[in-house]
């Protein structure tokens, strides 16, 4: 019998996907485990492996498209089974409802309930129970969550008049119309919660005040992964109280040390694995840094898991390297390059980008002098680094040198580390810079 294949949850942070491209042709068959398609998420391109064997009968959603997570994108089943002349997907099995993500409910007719929810057409404004993807997901696009977070209306309530039942802009802004235009979003204090937030960029009135497209004008779609960079920096920034510190540190000393131990490499060491692991050492004298929000605790992590933001271009990733405090620099290096090399040629693993409570972000190769960072979730601090330039320095005799010096900026969470406390660490880390054979004692 022929089976609907569903979008799953290949990171942790997805909510959609978009098909890179297919590697099975239609009509062609496949073996269980194979690799049917290439699924740009959140975070990097991965495969989607095939659950069963079987033959590809449909492809649902073409390579460019995307699916939110539970949403139909191909039809498997036997060689010959006939798919529906509209080209629906048959109702029946959930090939793609394993361990990796939800997959959508039956309804009593047999079909997805996002499907049959859907299948009315929408009547405009209505308020009606709309594409709903079981455990409470519903299918909306980003825009649409952010105008109907901006307005405070509920999703699920909104029927989606878009492609599979998706909720849509102009489906919220009905429904706004019919309700009196909405109430706005009240901001609530504490952490941010698990629904939608405005895009970074975006304030409170989006959809009401947005930018008109003139002649020579680019409108860019909004890739998943924008989408969820926006989302997830706006939760932290406007969810957790930032602070920020900032120190000169004279960097002499480490630069003399670097240059000593590339002098016998074929490979030079970079300066990132040295202001990681000095960071790394920092923090094991001040763990409370090394720590989480949770709501109504904080987790304070033995091991120290420090993440290096990387630009790409279509948007950042931060490739984490794990039990910095347990390994040398050389060792952080290699691990560190490999990442990066991944994470351009978007092979990134979700254990390989998720889950460092601290964050170094260097634009010091932009000659940015210096800059505050947002926090990257689940941590509690950011470190910006500057870049390195020789500036005159009153020395204690009196008499003026010129060094190398660099401006780091830290970035707390209010929450979980006071200013205090946060100055102390940063007291610690710039000694360490200054002079590293502090961080052997």
């Amino acid at each position: 019998m022929a089976e609907n294949l569903y979008m799953m949850a290949l990171s942790p942070t997805m909510s959609e996907g978009t098909i890179a491209r297919w590697l099975v042709a239609e009509g062609a068959p496949f073996g269980s485990g194979a690799v049917l398609c290439e699924v740009e998420t959140d975070k990097a391109t991965m495969d989607y492996e095939a659950p069963k064997a079987g033959v590809l009968l449909k492809v649902v959603i073409p390579a460019g498209g995307s699916a939110s997570v539970g949403e139909t994108i191909a039809v498997i089943g036997k060689a010959g089974e006939a798919v529906p002349a509209s080209g629906s997907p048959p109702s029946g099995g959930q090939a793609g409802s394993g361990a990796s993500g939800p997959a959508t409910a039956p309804s009593s007719s047999g079909a997805p309930g996002a499907a049959a929810a859907a299948a009315s057409p929408a009547a405009p404004g209505a308020l009606a129970r709309g594409a709903a993807l079981g455990a409470g997901i519903t299918r909306a696009s980003p825009l649409a969550r952010a105008i109907a977070a901006s307005r405070g209306l509920d999703l699920g309530s909104i029927r989606g008049s878009g492609p599979g039942g998706r909720v849509v802009r102009r489906d919220v802004e009905d429904a706004a119309a019919s309700s009196g235009g909405g109430r706005p979003a009240q901001a609530a204090p504490g952490p941010a919660g698990p629904g939608p937030s405005p895009q970074a960029g975006q304030g409170p009135a989006l959809g009401l005040h947005q930018a008109q497209a003139g002649a020579g004008d680019l409108r860019i779609p909004l890739g998943a992964k924008r989408a969820v960079i926006a989302r997830r920096l706006s939760e932290s920034f406007f969810g957790a109280p930032h602070y920020y510190l900032k120190r000169a540190v004279e960097a002499e000393r480490l630069l003399a040390l670097r240059a000593s131990l590339n002098a016998s490499r074929d490979r030079p060491l970079s300066l990132n694995a040295f202001l990681i692991k000095l960071a790394a050492e920092a923090i094991r004298r001040h763990p409370y840094v090394n720590s989480s929000w949770s709501g109504d605790s904080i987790l304070q992590r033995g091991r120290i898991d420090i993440g290096l933001a990387v630009a790409l271009s279509d948007g950042l990733i931060t490739p984490v390297v794990r039990d910095c405090g347990n390994r040398g620099v050389a060792a952080i290096d290699a691990e560190l390059s490999a990442l990066i090399e991944k994470a351009k040629a978007k092979g990134l693993s979700p254990d390989e980008y998720e889950g460092a409570l601290f964050t170094v972000s260097n634009l010091g190769s932009y000659g940015v002098e210096e800059f505050t960072a947002i926090i990257n979730p689940p941590g509690s601090a950011i470190l910006a680094v500057g870049a390195l330039l020789k500036q005159p320095v009153v020395l204690e005799d009196g008499s003026i040198a010129a060094r190398r010096r660099i401006v780091l900026t830290l970035g707390c969470d209010h929450r979980v580390i006071d200013g205090a406390a946060g100055a102390q660490f940063l007291a610690t880390l710039a000694a360490f810079i200054e002079e590293p054979g502090r961080a052997l004692a």
